[in-house]
């Protein structure tokens, strides 16, 4: 019996054939999955290789300072002589002559005073002087007449030397008479205010009418012709202060108008209060009392170097640091901040004169990034 051989078409596909062609596709999608990755790796690293371009900043130059610390301070001008009057004695204001701003001579009555004792007691005092010389004369003649009676042995020594002390009496009572007379007089005078000196009327106190105490402010009188400035120092400004320096700046706030001033004299400081120190300005034409100012004063310092302030960068802790630009590239440099000069600040550390800082620019900067300054 023959046995019966199934159609070609109706065989089952043996696995030996399908399984080498999967592997092979799967061989070339590796190998070019690799070469792709070959290729990316090969064009991104000349990328990453290549340095970052260089940040564009601005720089300034390290400057050297002097040992002298410059300071403004505010202050006010006022007149060089000045004098508050008053009555030595009390009484009604009579009489004022003068406004708030006329223009005086020296000598000249600024107001009178209204005291009924003082005429009344002139005239007592000139009666009793009169008295005290009626006196003193007839014991003058006195005196004489018992020298002649004792050279005539009429009377005895002893009654002439009587007459002799009430006559030295009668002199001291007429020498404090005169002088009580003198001080009426004075007194009298006082009634009438005077100025000490010219100038102008600064400020008045008292109307007529009003009661005058004694020593209580009548008039200011200033001298608008010399001017001076008062300025208040703590202890350790007031003993570095460079005494040996002719002139001060001066500068009127109000306008900018500038004049020189210079030192006349410096007090001292005591616990709890500054020392005073009154400079007297030179040339101030156009300058009058009470004009706001600002001088500028010099004081002895640490010699340092300056930069821009904008230099300075604070990283947050008690070191500050400025980046120098060195051979294309920022180099940190930690300083110690010192003094305001201006636009500048003093600091102390790793920096020559010439030395160029970044000023703008240095934000987020690295120590040794590459830098571009700009022109």
């Amino acid at each position: 019996m023959t046995a019966r051989v199934p159609p070609i078409a109706d065989r089952p596909t043996s696995s030996f054939h399908s399984k080498p062609i999967a592997s092979a596709v799967l061989s070339i999608a590796l190998l070019t999955a690799l070469l792709a990755a070959a290729g990316c790796s090969e064009s991104e690293e000349p990328q990453a290789a290549a340095s970052p371009p260089p940040r564009p900043v601005e720089a300034a130059p390290v400057i050297e300072v002097p040992a002298v610390e410059t300071i403004r301070f505010p202050g006010v001008t006022r007149a060089t002589r000045r004098a508050t009057l008053s009555f030595l004695q009390a009484g009604t204001l009579a009489e004022r002559r003068v406004e708030r701003g006329d223009a005086v001579e020296a000598g000249q009555l600024l107001a009178v005073l209204d005291n009924p004792r003082l005429q009344p007691g002139v005239a007592a005092a000139r009666g009793a002087l009169a008295e005290a010389e009626t006196r003193l004369a007839q014991l003058e003649r006195d005196t004489e007449r018992q020298a002649r009676l004792v050279e005539r042995e009429l009377v005895a020594a002893d009654d002439l030397e009587q007459v002799r002390a009430q006559r030295d009496a009668a002199a001291a009572a007429r020498d404090q008479a005169r002088a009580r007379l003198d001080e009426a007089i004075a007194q009298l005078d006082e009634a009438a205010l005077r100025a000490p000196f010219a100038g102008r009327i600064a400020e008045t106190h008292l109307e007529p009418g009003d009661f005058a105490a004694a020593g209580q402010a009548i008039v200011d009188l200033v001298d608008t012709t010399a001017l001076e400035i008062e300025v208040r120092l703590p202890a350790q400004r007031a003993s570095g202060l460079r005494t040996e320096l002719p002139g001060r700046a001066v500068r009127r706030v109000t306008d900018g108008a500038t004049t020189d001033a210079r030192l006349a004299s410096l007090g001292r400081a005591s616990p709890g209060r500054t020392a005073p120190a009154v400079f007297t300005l030179v040339g101030a034409d156009g300058f009058a009392p009470g004009d706001p100012v600002e001088i500028s004063l010099d004081f002895a310092a640490r010699p340092g170097m300056a930069v821009p302030l904008s230099a300075v960068v604070n990283p947050g802790t008690a070191i500050h640091r400025v980046f120098r630009v060195r051979d294309g590239r920022a180099e940190s440099v930690a300083v110690q901040v010192g003094r305001l000069q201006g636009r500048h600040v003093t600091v102390f550390g790793d920096l020559a004169p010439g030395d160029r800082v970044i000023v703008s620019g240095q934000s987020q900067l690295l120590d040794g990034e590459p830098v571009r300054v700009l022109p």
